[in-house]
């Protein structure tokens, strides 16, 4: 979870690499507003993350014209021990439009981004001296430098999962 504190040391990592650290999936097909109780799903069950922690930020559906159009902006944190959490964001674009075959059909756009934070709380006096940080420096060099890049693993194949489980969702998972 979060360090609440007025001050504190963040560090952040993307999941995925820095010059492109947000995956893109795009569908165009029969009924694409399905993927959001879908990715709900996934989150709560194939990432375990509390259905509490996921927080929907945004959520507009625009029924005004013969094309529906809707978006949604979903925030999951992930917690991994005192200091470090998993944060990602998952943006859905689309719209969709009556169909005969189908009953709807349209595209949508699902936009992934996972970081690993880490945040050292400097509020007292103490968590602000200079032997607390040489104390920090090395815990965080010699002992936990380990789990986060496990943590970064971690989140890279969660990022793996969600791809492919909206990929088979969606049917366009390619077989090996």
């Amino acid at each position: 979870m979060p360090v609440f504190a007025r001050t504190k040391l963040y560090m952040e990592e993307y999941c995925l690499t820095h010059y492109r650290p947000r995956v893109e999936l795009t569908f165009t097909g029969p009924n694409p507003q399905n993927i959001y109780p879908k990715i709900m799903d996934i989150l709560t069950r194939n990432v375990i993350v509390p259905r509490e922690n996921i927080q929907e930020k945004g959520f507009r559906w625009d029924r005004s014209g013969a094309t529906e159009t809707f978006s949604a902006a979903i925030e999951a944190v992930k917690d991994f021990d005192k200091f470090s959490y998993m944060y990602f964001t998952i943006d859905i674009t689309g719209n969709i439009k009556p169909s005969k075959e189908f009953g709807k059909e349209g595209n949508v756009t699902i936009i992934i981004e996972g970081r690993v934070v880490t945040e050292y709380p400097q509020d007292t006096v103490w968590e602000r001296s200079f032997l607390y940080e040489v104390f920090r420096m090395f815990y965080h060099r010699v002992l936990y430098q380990d789990a986060r890049y496990k943590y970064l693993h971690n989140c890279r194949e969660w990022m793996i999962v969600m791809q492919n489980e909206i990929k088979s969702f969606f049917n366009i998972l390619q077989k090996a």
